[in-house]
């Protein structure tokens, strides 16, 4: 028998009936609480085992949700300013992911995994403007727009005191991916708490957009499996149908192939229902479970990514590529970022180090300053 990994603990507690039989064993309770942070599932889990804890084990619960609700609530208004500013300068903008995906498809919307940075779609003819309102504010980019147009799908701003900002001119995959142009046209309208309108990705551009990003991320949380499938449930099959036509268009078959196996494995359910027409990959042999199980494997949180790491990184993603032209792309790619991305603690397209808002304290004069989430829907 294979040994019980962390994420084999976690999963079962994040069913719509969660099994919470790891609570009578105090050693396997202590690892979830240990990792739960890591793998981004902590306000979650938090939220199903709090009826059934008492003392500290319910301090616990109390904390975790509490920072999850103060941090939900900073994101939302930093996102609501920024929006302000975009829409006071005529640059229109798409919030990706983050407080209003939580809104959206949580309930209560802070057991979401508190996000880090904030994520807007612009259209490229934008980017330089919307760069220089954003500099107007006290932002700064990490490199020049030209660089982040050739070997990126975002830039990355800058401010002390706020959240990094993320400004996407392609969904994900970086300088491979796909153009948010057409998503515009797509965007639906929300509302948020203060009144305004915003645009967000249609149903099933988020739903892709879920799937590009956790297979850019090589798998690397448990969260992300764990929002695509809430997604799914949460949207008809005509939504998922539309998000894999315009994967199966982009040729992402890989990347949908191994999410049906990444489902099969975690949640032992298929993510494509009987019926739907994927095309083959050229090296669909490969994708197996052992194949998922290696992603899993490599992308665990707070581990060192040395350059043999790196490289088998990329050796992963190269597997999941539809047709030899799509893995000469990337080869290319690689290839030509690889000498200016050497020394860099991202090198040669390794994720980003897997830390969650959990993994780092927040201050006691930041919780006291927002009522206690216990109104906004915690189960007593």
């Amino acid at each position: 028998m294979s040994p019980v990994s962390q994420i084999d603990l976690l999963a079962p507690l994040l069913e719509d009936a969660p099994d919470i039989s790891a609570l009578a064993n105090q050693q396997v309770w202590s690892t979830i609480r240990q990792h739960a942070g890591s793998y981004g599932v902590a306000a979650l889990i938090a939220y199903a085992v709090r009826p059934h804890v008492t003392g500290e084990d319910r301090q616990w619960c109390d904390r975790i949700l509490t920072e999850s609700w103060v941090r939900h609530e900073r994101m939302l208004g930093c996102l609501e300013n920024l929006l302000r500013l975009f829409d006071a300068n005529g640059i229109p903008v798409i919030a990706l992911k983050g407080p209003l995906l939580a809104r959206r498809y949580y309930k209560p919307a802070f057991l979401r995994k508190p996000s880090m940075d904030l994520d807007l779609a612009v259209s490229a003819q934008y980017l330089d403007r919307a760069c220089k309102v954003l500099a107007s504010e006290g932002y700064a980019p990490s490199k020049p727009i030209r660089d982040a147009l050739s070997d990126s799908h975002h830039v990355e701003l800058d401010k002390p005191s706020q959240p990094r900002l993320e400004l996407h001119f392609r969904l994900s995959h970086r300088a491979l991916g796909i153009a948010v142009d057409e998503l515009f046209e797509r965007a639906v309208s929300v509302s948020l708490p203060n009144g305004r309108k915003a645009l967000v990705l249609g149903a099933a551009d988020q739903l892709l957009h879920l799937i590009l990003h956790l297979t850019q991320s090589r798998f690397g949380t448990l969260f992300h499996l764990f929002e695509v499938r809430r997604v799914c449930r949460a949207e008809t099959s005509d939504v998922l149908a539309e998000a894999i036509s315009r994967g199966v268009r982009h040729h992402y078959c890989g990347a949908l192939r191994m999410m049906d196996i990444a489902f099969r494995t975690r949640w032992k359910e298929p993510f494509l229902v009987p019926g739907t027409n994927i095309p083959k990959t050229w090296l669909n042999s490969r994708l197996t479970p052992e194949l998922f199980r290696a992603f899993e494997s490599w992308s665990l949180p707070g581990r060192d990514l040395h350059l043999a790491d790196r490289i088998y990184g990329r050796w992963l993603d190269f597997q999941l590529t539809d047709r030899p032209r799509d893995a000469l792309r990337s080869a290319a790619y690689f290839l030509a970022t690889a000498k200016s991305s050497v020394g860099q603690s991202r090198a040669w397209g390794s994720v980003k180090r897997l830390r969650f808002a959990h993994d780092s304290p927040i201050s006691h004069t930041e919780v006291e300053s927002r009522r206690h989430p216990a109104s906004t829907g915690m189960n007593s």
